[in-house]
């Protein structure tokens, strides 16, 4: 077999050349010429280039952020967390498109009675708008003006009647009613009929005034059955029955001065 010449010879490097000539009398050596020693170092160096490359890759799988940093364990305790987490979310979703919903049905109720109400409102004032109207039309009686006793109640409570009353003007009265009321009771008293006026019960004296203030003038017995209102009043209160003597039934004046105003009997149960 014959050796090809090199187009160009000149180009050659003679260090090339010369190891080729070096290999050709290398060739020529017998196998042994070759020490052990120079296999172990190529094995160190391989070994070392293995571990450098190794190094290197894991190096730049965490440098990527590619590499695990966690144990297979943990991974499974994460997957586990993230599915609880995602069933927890679904969950939340569900309960915030319940509430989502509850809340637009309430809003739909408000809406609906904020209506309702607007509209009778406005039915109302047309109402009141209508009765003040008539009632501008119709003539005033004078004696709609007059005090009307509307309710009278009388209770036993021991040697005491206790007593509720409302007192009612009618029409359109032009000031203040001024008066007061009276008690008057009949039954029996030592197995004969007798009919007995009734006073309020005794009034506890105001307490003592303290440093800095003005003592509380103490009430009348006239002060109890006092009236003065526009409109209408309550009145209620305790009143004294005589020893001995057995109510079968009450009757209550509205006074104006000396005038009776109103007036109502009213049986006591016994």
């Amino acid at each position: 077999m014959t050796r090809r010449r090199p187009l160009f010879p000149a180009l050659v490097p003679r260090r090339l050349k010369r190891g080729a000539g070096a290999r050709a009398g290398m060739a020529d050596l017998p196998a042994k010429a070759s020490s052990p020693w120079r296999v172990a170092v190529l094995l160190v160096l391989l070994a070392l280039g293995a571990a450098l490359g190794t190094a290197l890759y894991e190096s730049a799988l965490r440098f990527t952020g590619m590499a695990p940093q966690i144990s297979a364990s943990e991974l499974a305790q994460l997957r586990a967390e993230n599915q609880r987490l995602i069933a927890d979310s679904e969950r939340l979703q569900g309960s915030l498109a319940a509430s989502e919903s509850r809340l637009a049905i309430e809003r739909a109720a408000k809406d609906q009675l904020a209506a309702d109400l607007r509209a009778a409102q406005k039915e109302m004032g047309d109402m009141r708008n209508d009765l003040a109207f008539f009632d501008q039309l119709i003539p005033m009686d004078p004696r709609q003006a007059q005090v009307n006793i509307r309710t009278a109640e009388f209770d036993r409570q021991g040697a005491q009647l206790r007593y509720r009353v409302l007192l009612m003007r009618g029409g359109r009265p032009s000031g203040e009613f001024s008066g007061r009321l009276q008690f008057s009771a009949s039954g029996t008293q030592a197995g004969a009929t007798a009919t007995v006026d009734l006073r309020p019960a005794s009034v506890p004296a105001p307490p003592p005034a303290v440093d800095g203030e003005v003592a509380a003038a103490p009430r009348s017995a006239a002060d109890a059955l006092a009236l003065r209102f526009r409109q209408y009043q309550r009145a209620e209160g305790m009143l004294e029955v005589p020893d001995g003597f057995v109510v079968r039934s009450v009757t209550v004046r509205v006074l104006e001065g000396g005038t009776v105003r109103s007036q109502s009997t009213i049986n006591v149960p016994a």
